[in-house]
Order: C-alpha cells, then structure tokens, then sequence
C-alpha cells in the first residue's frame, strides 16, 4: 500500500523559524513534503500554477512577509486558483490576532515558539481534516441546492405564513418572476380563499411543534388570475431556531382535467353501451301517448267524444310524458361534467339511480337484480352521480359477465347490490355480486390499469374501472374485487360522515315545488298583469301563450329576442317568461337589455337543458328573481309561480 503523504507550502521569510518547522516536523517521522518560499509574491506565484506541483494540502503562512503584513496576507492566498488550507504561525501572542485571523480563513493559529513537532503535526492534520470536511459539506449543499432549484415541484420553506425559501419552479407554479418578490411575504396572499382554511390549519400544527408528515390539496390563485391546484407534502423543519414547515407541491392542475376528461368520457361510453336499453325506455311512454291520442280523435272522428275519457286519456298523456321527462333529466345530469364540490349524500339514492338505469337491459337478458339495504341509513361524502357511474360501470360489468358467461339456463342471472354498515370502523360497504364465472385470477391484480379489458375486442373501453378506481380513491374510500361463489365481488368501501340522511344534499332530484291550479288570483287582476313569452319553438309558445290568456293574463308572445324587444318598447312586460337556447338574439342576451331597461322585471326561464338550469342568465345582482323551469312544462306549475310573482307586481 503506497503510503500519503502531504504536501505544505511554506512560507516563513526567517530562514531559522523556516529551518526550525522542518526540523521539527521531520523528527515527527510523518510523511511530510514541505516547499519553502520567503515572500508572499513567490507563493501566490506556486500556487496559481499548473499541475500537481501548485496543489498543497496545508500552507503555514508567516503573517509578517517582506512584501505583506497582517491577515489581509490569508485572503490573498486563499484568493489562488489553487487553493489549501491555511495555518497561520506568528511570534505575536495575540488573542485578538487570532481571533481575526479565524475570520479571515485559517484554519488554525500557531505561535513560533514550538515546543515540538506534534503540536504543528496536530495542527496541520486538524486543517486538512477540517478542511476536507468544509469542502465536502460545500459540495453537498451544492448538489442538493441544484437538485431542490432544478426539481419539477415547488419547494418551499414557510415560517409560520411568510415565505422564507422558495424554488425556481415554485416561482413558475406561483406566477411570479423574481424570489425576491416572493420571500417575506405571507404565502396565503396567492391562496385561494377556498383554501386558506386548509393551509392555516397545517401551518399553525407545525408552528406548535407537529413533527409528522401531512398530505393535503390546496388552490392557489395566480397575478393573472387562474387557478393553480397543488397536491402538498409537508414536513417539521428548522428556520433560524424556530419550528418551520418544508413544503412540497405538485402543480396537479393538468393531471385534474384529464382526470375529469377520463371520467367524463367513460359516462359517455357507458351511455353509448346502453343506448338501446334507453331507447326501449324512451318508446313506452311514447307508445301510450301515441295510442291515447288515436283513441282521442278517433271518438272525434265518431263524432262520440266522451268529456270524461278525453280528460283521463289527456290525464295519461300528460302522466307519460311527465315519465319521458324524468327519464331524460337522470340521463342530462348523469352526463354532464362533475365540477361541484363534495356534498354528504344518501349513498342509496345512488344505487336506486344506477339500478333504474339498467335493470330495463337486464331483465330482457333474464338477469334479476336484487337490492339489499344497509340496517342504518347514512351519509357518505362525494358527488352522487360519480357514485352512480361507478355502480353503473359494475353493473353493466355482471350483466355482461352472465352474459358471455352463463350457463344452460336452468338458473337465471342475478345481480346483488348489498350494502352493510360498519360503525366500528365507520364505513359503508357496497358490494356488487354477480353468478356470471368470476374474474380470472391472472386478470384481477390488472382490472384497474387504464385500457385494461376482459371483454372481446370492441366490447369495452377499458377505462370503466380506471376511472371508477379514482372516483372512489378521490372519495376517501378503496375498491377490492375477489371471486366469491360462483362469480365476482367488486365491493366499495366509503367513509360515514353521519349517520342522518335528513341531511343529504338533494337539490339535484327534488326541485322546488309550486302550487298550481287556482291560486285565488282573479281574472281581473290577471288581466292587469302583461306577460311576455318568448320561444324559437311556435308550437311551444301558442301553446303558453294560449294557455295564459284562457287563465286571464294579458299575453305578447315571440318567437326570438328580437322581436320580443320590439314588441317589449310598445308595451313593457310586467313579467318575461323566455328559452334560453334560441337563434339571433339568445334568452341571456334578452333578459340583459330589458333589465338594463327595467332591473326589478321578473324572469322566468324555460330550458331543457341541465347547464341552464344551474345559471340561467347572468343577471349581474338585479333586484328581481330568476325562476327556472325545466321542460317538459307543468302549464299548472308555471300558472302558480305567474301568480305569485303577479301579487308582488301590484304591490
């Protein structure tokens, strides 16, 4: 083993203190290669050069030189292209020297009256090793300074709110240009209020000593005004002695919408495999209305019109098409992109939902699905119609399993949806079981890989239980699957919120109610009240219109939004009854000129679609309301809400 030895540069201008350190050094008997120069010019000239022969392991530099004096001597030499570790030796017992030569870069601090070689030795080792340790911690901190700078997340550090670190990335998350404009100020300036809650809560826990770790999703807002949604991992960290949190975030804005694109195109999907079955649906009650009106005209035609059947046929109809209209409304909101926030709902009313959906397609396949109950009803939370494309995803799943998988028919398929609450754990359990053969055993660890499909070649998209995995996931909640009996469990576990379904959210299936019929408004008040209505649909708007003038209102009537302010700068309307979806001139655009014209007009808008329903019109805080009516119309319902609007006008 080839022995180290160590090089040192010398440079001591009195050749006996020079001839002295050698001496003394070389009766240590440690392996010592020492180059002497006199002069700091000379020195700084060997170790600015080239080569193996300008690199030292330790300079003993005399502070008192012909050609420099003082410890400005130890910042020249450490300002060499070849730098080493500085020993100072002085004849001077000068604490304060000392002191200020430590500020200035040595190492160390020697006296020139030695006692013997081992205290230099000592000395010089202490410099080398010490050296060697500031070099190898500089370079740790550099690579870890690149490392954090070039990271694709933001790093940031926060005391208490103020910012006092943050990354390169972070500055591109967040927006801004320079950290300088970002450090010192409270971070929750570019939170979005929606978030600000979230964050102090983390905030505050780490400022009074939390030492784990905490994941969590906030929305930041940019100067430019967009959203930024971050996914946070944070940690207890040191700032300047006090409790400080390191934050780590992934911008999850772009990760969220495709999220939200793979969800959406999996509904559709779905509803693309169940087009038939919904069609079926749609022709029953078009098939009663068709043969309630023939059976009408044709007493006309007999000229035997009965008033009793004609009012229970036109009963029927009206109750048909009230069916058509529930159908339609459960397939808009089911489509729709799922923007609202997490609501507590009755998980039931989600499998009642998705079961209505299918069990039409699977009774013609002779499959029984059957429905069992929890013992407690209960609130989980989340987006209903999300829970409901996940039940809808399983369902159709069995289904197509007995189907390609049954056996001689001498037992029927069946369908369990079975739910069962677990209050020690205080979650709900939603199991779907089928008899359809089970999952391959090779296939089940791959079921919820996107793009993943048993199903034959053109039968499924493979995304179903991707999506369903993340709707799940993003729930608080896990989906397991396992063959059970003579088929498949895919079983749900969701988190209880509370145990009192009175308080689940269900404005999306129970619209507001209102009283139709005669509401005690007589026909001379009516008769004082001008109506407006406004429909791209003729038919639809005699119909309205006709409808209103036979109860006694005093009706103009439309058929774009032109002609309706021609007609509203004749007479102005007391009430504007208009669809929103029209040529030319749209219901927005309507309603916006005649309030710039009259702020208190009241509104009521007729849509058929679910996006209106949400907002209407952008009334910009007028004083009246906007009522929403969703097509088919109720002329009854509509009647009453005329009338009470009718007796806030003659106030």
């Amino acid at each position: 083993m080839l022995e180290q030895r160590f090089r040192i540069l010398l440079v001591e201008d009195n050749p006996g203190d020079a001839f002295l350190v050698r001496t003394l050094l070389e009766e240590t008997g440690e392996p010592f290669d020492i180059e002497h120069r006199s002069d700091l010019t000379s020195a700084m000239a060997v170790l600015n050069g080239e080569g193996p022969d300008a690199v030292f392991d330790v300079v003993l530099l005399d502070l008192t030189l012909p050609d420099s004096s003082g410890v400005t001597t130890i910042s020249r030499i450490r300002d060499c292209a070849n730098t080493a570790p500085v020993v100072v030796l002085t004849g001077h017992k000068d604490e304060e020297l000392a002191f200020e030569a430590l500020q200035h870069g040595a190492e160390d601090y020697l006296t020139k009256e030695f006692p013997d070689g081992r205290t230099i030795r000592r000395s010089i080792r202490y410099a080398i090793e010490r050296s060697r340790a500031e070099r190898a911690l500089k370079e740790s901190e550099e690579r870890y300074r690149k490392l954090v700078e070039l990271a694709p997340e933001l790093i940031s550090i926060l005391s208490g709110e103020e910012i006092a670190y943050i990354n390169q990335q972070g500055l591109s998350i967040l927006g801004a240009d320079d950290s300088a404009a970002l450090i010192g100020r409270s971070f929750m300036e570019m939170v979005h209020p929606a978030s600000k809650e979230t964050l102090g809560e983390y905030i505050a826990r780490y400022r009074d000593g939390y030492t784990g770790r905490a994941d969590f999703t906030i929305m930041c807002q940019r100067p430019a005004g967009d959203n930024v949604e971050l996914e946070v991992s944070a940690i207890a960290f040191t700032h300047e002695g006090a409790p400080a949190m390191l934050m780590l975030a992934e911008d999850v804005t772009e990760k969220r919408k495709i999220e939200r694109q793979l969800v959406q195109t999996s509904k559709l999907a779905t509803l693309g495999e169940m087009a038939a079955s919904v069609a079926h649906e749609m022709n029953q009650p078009l098939n009663v209305i068709r043969m309630a009106a023939d059976t009408c005209a044709l007493q006309y035609d007999l000229d035997a019109v009965k008033p009793a059947f004609q009012h229970e046929r036109l009963a029927l109809i009206s109750s048909q098409t009230e069916r058509m209209s529930e159908i339609i409304k459960h397939l808009q909101i089911y489509s729709r992109p799922d923007d609202d926030d997490f609501v507590p709902f009755d998980p039931m009313r989600a499998v009642a939902s998705s079961v209505d959906m299918i069990e039409h397609d699977c009774r013609l396949s002779g499959i029984e699905i059957e429905v069992v109950p929890p013992a407690q009803a209960c609130l989980v939370n989340g987006r209903q119609v999300q829970l409901e494309q996940v039940l809808v995803n399983m369902l159709t799943n069995a289904r197509d399993a007995i189907n390609e998988n049954g056996d001689d028919g001498n037992i029927g398929g069946l369908i369990r949806v079975s739910a069962m609450v677990d209050k020690t754990n205080q979650v709900l359990k939603l199991a779907v079981n089928d008899n359809g053969g089970g999952v391959p055993e090779a296939a089940i660890d791959l079921l919820f890989h996107p793009f993943f499909t048993t199903k034959d070649v053109g039968k499924g998209t493979g995304l179903g239980l991707s999506v369903s995995f993340g709707i799940v996931e993003a729930m608080g909640g896990k989906i397991d699957v396992r063959n059970e009996g003579d088929g498949a469990c895919f079983e749900v576990t969701l988190p209880i919120v509370s145990f009192d379904a009175s308080d689940a959210d269900q404005t999306e299936y129970e619209p507001e109610e209102h009283p139709g019929g005669d509401t005690g408004l007589n026909a001379e008040t009516r008769q004082n009240i001008r109506i407006l209505v406004v429909d791209d649909e003729v038919d639809a708007m005699e119909i309205i219109s006709g409808y209103l003038e036979a109860q006694g209102y005093n009706v103009s009537a439309a058929s774009d939004g032109e002609d309706a302010l021609a007609l509203a700068a004749v007479v102005q309307p007391n009430i504007l009854i208009t669809d929103i979806r029209m040529p030319q001139m749209d219901g927005n655009a309507l309603v916006k000129e005649l309030r710039s014209r009259d702020p208190a007009l009241p509104v009521i808008v007729m849509t058929g679609h679910p996006g209106d329903a949400e907002r209407p019109v952008d009334d910009d805080g007028a004083d009246a309301p906007v009522m929403v009516m969703s097509k088919p119309l109720n002329l009854k319902e509509l009647l009453g809400i005329l009338d009470e609007l009718s007796e806030v006008c003659i106030q």
